[in-house]
């Protein structure tokens, strides 16, 4: 009889866990329609505290925090007050110098003005006040770095692995050329690690129990509902409540916290990433997406059902001050992709298949323009980078660092960074392989440089095509189909060397341009081949380097010097 009854129990629990997992299966691909319904990149991680059954969704990816990094700094006030190193009533008198346009409700006080350290951590969560952040901040340690350092030490040893406070807020003065601080502002961290936060706060070992509550209560003021909580049954509920913090500036949409409720105690951490819709109105469609994943997760951990969908907006470029100039990012109709040609993805020989979406539906275009920008009188100089297999945009201006290196070169010319593939082992070039392609792209780009009055006059003057490994066909599609061969005038190309050598080839034949590589030695072969082939005079402008540098290097180690022999109309005068 206890066989039976063990065998049944047996059968019984694998009929739940395959529940389970067909249950989480429906929830993810319901997460990524919404996704793909709303635009933008979304990461997501939420945690039953009750069951412990977790949902990821690009959980472990690192994201721009905007204003949610103010709930780690909150963690770190209370952490300095149990040690002694701050006190909450210490007064803090506001100086015209804290008073900076678009930084906060602080900012319409006047000078002079005293409040509480303890009433500027409430304004920095409820109000999300960037004054009352930096105020904060500012008492963590005695120098910038030091502060920084403390708040992400601390985040260190309650075990998340990714975030850190990067910056003050809108203190361009501070702000570091690190790759981290170019490509997240002022934060980075993951769906993971907020969901970390806020079941150690759950659990109250944040600091102390008391000091948990405290912030359990502040959270709990958060003036900002239009996302974790917006579609929430709040009347479905004998008691409901959200603490939790919000971010929002342009592009990146977060969202991370505990709603707490007698049907469900939930820790999550939302956040959105290269989405479109930069209007802040309660409809904005990054919120929106926010708010129905929140909504659908709820749904899975309750067994509820139900929420409306929202209109789609559209977009205009958002930008991000750096040192030495800023980058922007918006959508263009004549970016690479979507594309026809892989409107059911693409499915390579070796059997790994690459739906449309992610892959071919992200029409984003970034661009860096330096500080001292000048466009000659023929137009502005463009360098327009085409990315490797397995990459996007966004990682290339992370990692690979070309704005910083242009600004250390003195470059003066726009960076443009279409997206192609994205994150797919695939060369296709989408509408670049199409006629005039490369010629509507950048007309595209002139005419948003213009209308964001970076340029007066949307004209080009020269292009460099540049290419990393697998972005060498969109470069030679360029020269092949791109309507643009009298304004491209050099080529760059790392480790990219590995077809369509006819369209390099023709290109040298017909004008004046310079050819710049670099190759490790599974290219040596092409390169040395190539170079034979030509004539002494086309051979004179192909300038081939071997490297025993990795592949994934080669752009980080020769962009310096070959940006340094651009000719003189690349260069920025002096005088800026």
């Amino acid at each position: 009889m206890s066989r039976i009854v063990i065998v049944i129990g047996l059968l019984m629990g694998m009929s739940l866990h395959t529940m389970n997992a067909q249950d989480q299966a429906a929830l993810l691909k319901e997460i990524q329609r919404l996704e793909q319904h709303y635009g933008g990149h979304l990461g997501v991680m939420a945690k039953n505290l009750r069951t412990g059954e977790v949902v990821r969704y690009n959980a472990e990816e690192r994201f721009p925090t905007a204003s949610l990094i103010k709930y780690p700094v909150m963690v770190a006030y209370f952490k300095a007050v149990a040690e002694g190193r701050v006190k909450p009533e210490m007064p803090i008198t506001l100086t015209a110098d804290d008073k900076r346009p678009g930084s906060g409700v602080l900012e319409g006080l006047d000078a002079g003005a005293v409040i509480t350290l303890r009433d500027a951590v409430r304004l920095m969560i409820t109000l999300s006040d960037n004054t009352a952040t930096n105020l904060v901040v500012d008492r963590l340690g005695t120098t910038h770095e030091g502060r920084l350092a403390y708040v992400n030490d601390m985040m260190k040893r309650v075990g998340l692995k990714n975030t850190r406070l990067l910056n003050r807020l809108y203190s361009w003065a501070t702000k570091q050329r690190t790759p981290e601080g170019i490509r997240y502002g002022i934060g980075v961290s993951t769906p993971e690690d907020m969901v970390t936060l806020s079941e150690a706060l759950y659990r109250r070992t944040l600091v102390a129990p008391g000091a948990s509550d405290d912030m359990l209560s502040i959270l709990k003021s958060q003036f900002y509902d239009d996302m974790i909580p917006r579609f929430l049954p709040v009347s479905a509920c004998a008691s409901f409540a959200v603490a939790h913090k919000t971010g929002f500036v342009q592009e990146s949409k977060t969202d991370a916290g505990l709603v707490l409720s007698d049907k469900l105690d939930m820790a999550i951490g939302i956040f959105i990433d290269k989405h479109p819709d930069h209007t802040e109105y309660l409809n904005n469609t990054g919120g929106l997406l926010g708010a129905h994943v929140a909504r659908a997760i709820w749904n899975h951990f309750t067994g509820m059902t139900g929420y409306d969908n929202g209109p789609v907006a559209t977009a205009h470029v958002d930008w991000n001050m750096m040192p030495g100039g800023k980058w922007g990012i918006w959508r263009s109709s004549a970016a690479p992709f979507p594309h026809p040609d892989r409107a059911n993805g693409l499915t390579r020989k070796d059997g790994t298949h690459y739906p449309a979406y992610p892959h071919y539906t992200d029409s984003s275009i970034v661009v860096f323009v330096p500080d001292g920008l000048k466009p000659g009188p023929d137009g502005v100089n463009l360098i327009i980078h085409f990315h490797g297999h397995g990459n996007d945009n966004m990682n290339v201006l992370e990692r690979y660092m070309m704005p910083q290196a242009m600004e250390d070169e003195g470059i003066n010319a726009i960076l443009v960074l279409p997206q192609g593939p994205y994150r797919a082992r695939d060369s296709f070039c989408g509408k670049m392989e199409d006629q005039g392609g490369l010629r509507r792209m950048v007309e595209d780009v002139l005419r948003t440089m213009q209308r964001e009055e970076v340029i007066p006059e949307a004209r080009v003057a020269r292009i460099v095509l540049s290419a990393h490994s697998g972005g060498y066909r969109p470069v030679a599609v360029c020269l092949e189909k791109g309507e643009m061969h009298a304004s491209v005038s050099h080529l760059f190309l790392f480790d990219a060397f590995y077809g369509n050598f006819e369209f390099y080839k023709a290109w040298l034949e017909q004008g004046t341009g310079m050819i710049e590589a670099a190759y490790t030695e599974h290219l040596a072969r092409e390169h040395t081949e190539f170079a034979d082939s030509l004539a002494a005079p086309l051979r004179a402008r192909f300038h081939a380097v071997p490297t025993e540098v990795e592949h994934d290097a080669v752009l980080g180690a020769f962009l310096h010097p070959w940006l340094s022999r651009l000719p003189a109309d690349f260069k920025i005068s002096p005088s800026h």
